[in-house]
């Protein structure tokens, strides 16, 4: 005797659900016109921090793998990707502790 076990819809749908919140999360700082803050995270602290040299941005807050970032020019979401950024999401500039940096320029 075989039986069929059939995955759960709610289960397709969630992992649908989220796929398409993070996509929305990795394009929208992409599509910004103009500069703003974002948070990036990197395999490696050097890493992060060459990505960081090679763009226009200024440093708002983090440490490690993970920094607060504000784009002083558009196209630096790009440029961070491009010199080793795993990920870039946009943020409103608060970073990990949710308070304003008094380097932002919000």
């Amino acid at each position: 005797m075989i039986i069929d076990r059939q995955r759960p819809g709610w289960l397709a749908g969630a992992v649908l659900a989220l796929a398409g919140w993070w996509s929305l999360l990795l394009v929208f700082p992409l599509l910004r016109a103009e500069p703003g803050a974002v948070t990036v995270i990197a395999l490696s602290e050097a890493r992060l921090l060459r990505a960081i040299a090679a763009s226009d941005v200024a440093l708002l807050e983090g440490s490690g793998r993970v920094m607060v970032l504000a784009g002083r020019s558009p196209g630096f979401v790009r440029q961070l990707y491009a010199a080793g950024g795993i990920l870039v999401l946009a943020t409103d500039g608060r970073g990990c502790t949710g308070m304003r940096s008094s380097g932002s320029a919000r």
